[in-house]
């Protein structure tokens, strides 16, 4: 059931993105797109820009890692790959759709900033980017729809996790991890030459590669796809930080406890719990109808 404001913006006031500068595919479509991709046997790779990786292409710190002039220039050359195996996603122009909800999906209040860096590094944009939000959207809204997602292309793979989650909790959400590759959980980037060597050593054994490492998650895809690697790569966000149970974003303080019952094995919860979040639940749907 769609929010009562997706219907007032759709038919009342008819609004639309600019896409003179950037089209990016609205949740539905990326996701469904991403979905029939991923069947393909050759390599894919779906790469996540959100606010960090412009954070740091403006030269500014963000709040899990220092500004890395390396980190800047690795973050460049992955927004300026032109491939169609290459799928990126871009944090500008999203469509409205029924997924927009305040704390959970929105566009950036300073998307401009975002738009002038993009036109002073003349990239390319002719074309249509995917949306970055595609698996926080799922978890809250159709967890059910992830769930199957993760069934088909993810948990029957052999694959390599790289980031800073507890194992146990990962698996529970990814299934089984064939390399787990441990990060800081801040300033990653700073240490990247003390665990690349991990990921170049077992890379070949792996169908699957998910990092999880914020903006060096670009370095990451941007390194292995000019190493020429076989294999798929998604960067499927924060839900790993939901599943943890870890408030990294908005979005899981509002409704990450959405994704709880698609774990392996589902956390027990208490009364308390159940109650907090049911509370939450009804107060997300009122808020949601509106903004």
């Amino acid at each position: 059931m769609k929010p009562l404001k997706y219907y007032f913006h759709n038919f009342f006031l008819n609004t639309k993105p600019d896409s003179s500068i950037i089209s990016t595919k609205n949740i539905q479509d990326s996701f469904n797109y991403l979905d029939k991709r991923l069947l393909q046997k050759e390599r894919l790779f779906f790469v996540r820009f959100g606010d960090g990786e412009f954070i740091t292409m403006l030269k500014k710190n963000h709040r899990n890692y220092i500004y890395n002039e390396g980190l800047d220039k690795e973050v460049q050359n992955s927004f300026t790959i032109k491939d169609s195996n290459y799928l990126i996603s871009c944090p500008i122009n999203y469509p409205y759709d029924e997924y927009h909800a305040k704390g959970i999906y929105k566009q950036f209040s300073w998307q401009q900033e975002m738009i002038d860096v993009i036109e002073q590094k003349n990239f390319k944009t002719d074309f249509i980017f995917e949306n970055p939000c595609i698996f926080q959207c799922m978890a809250v809204f159709n967890p059910k729809k992830l769930n199957l997602f993760l069934n088909k292309h993810v948990r029957n793979k052999r694959k390599m996790f790289v980031g800073s989650t507890d194992q146990k909790v990962t698996e529970s959400l990814y299934g089984k991890i064939d390399y787990f590759v441990k990060i800081p959980a801040k300033n990653a980037y700073e240490t990247i030459e003390e665990w690349w060597p991990e990921i170049e050593r077992n890379i070949d054994k792996v169908d699957l590669i998910i990092p999880s490492a914020g903006s060096s998650s670009n370095a990451i895809a941007l390194r292995l796809w000019d190493m020429n690697c076989d294999v798929k790569l998604i960067d499927l966000g924060s839900i790993v930080d939901a599943a943890a149970r870890k408030v990294s974003r908005t979005w899981i303080r509002l409704q990450g406890h959405k994704i709880l019952p698609i774990l392996n094995p589902i956390p027990k919860m208490t009364f308390k719990e159940k109650f907090k979040y049911f509370k939450k639940d009804v107060k997300f749907f009122f808020r949601n109808q509106v903004i």
